[in-house]
């Protein structure tokens, strides 16, 4: 028996295309679905940053805008806002993630264990600067090697101005 013998006797299935119709009700619970779920990430995001900002003295709002609160931390950082292009750019992006994590680290006076985790778990550790005890110390303190900045206000005694800190 050949192909075309067991293909016409109904042997074999016909290997022909068909149509598939998509359900209205599933997509729109899908677009519905995906809505939520970016609503929610902006959410958490910004809760995560607002706390940061104002420490530094930016605006709350500005947290919740997600292209802006990239700029916005960049410039508390002491980076120029204008590396927000390198978040697009595919291997860049790790580049612009390890880059702000280290200054973000150093305006806030902290080490390598909190680069780290803001590079792995940035959402959580931003959650921990905005609302720890953490200070934010200034863009100057990103000049500063990593965890030497410059403590300034706090404690009465915990250093002397211009004295590093460990």
């Amino acid at each position: 028996m050949t192909l075309t013998s067991a293909l016409a006797s109904g042997m074999l299935p016909a290997m022909t295309s068909t149509a598939t119709t998509t359900d209205p009700a599933a997509a729109a619970a899908g677009l519905f679905g995906g809505l939520i779920g970016a609503v929610l990430g902006i959410l958490i995001a910004g809760f995560s940053l607002m706390g940061i900002f104002t420490k530094a003295g930016e605006p709350k709002w500005a947290a919740f805008v997600p292209l802006y609160n990239m700029i916005v931390l960049l410039r508390i950082s002491g980076l120029s806002p204008w590396l927000v292009i390198l978040a697009f750019i595919p291997v860049a992006n790790i580049v612009f993630v390890v880059l702000l994590s280290i200054n973000l680290a150093k305006v806030f006076g902290r080490g390598v264990g909190t680069v780290l985790l803001l590079v792995f778990f940035s959402t959580i550790m931003d959650f921990v600067l905005s609302y720890g005890s953490a200070r934010y110390l200034g863009r100057e303190a990103a000049r500063h090697p990593l965890g030497q900045a410059p403590q300034q206000g706090g404690a009465p005694d915990a250093y002397p101005v211009g004295q590093y800190g460990s």
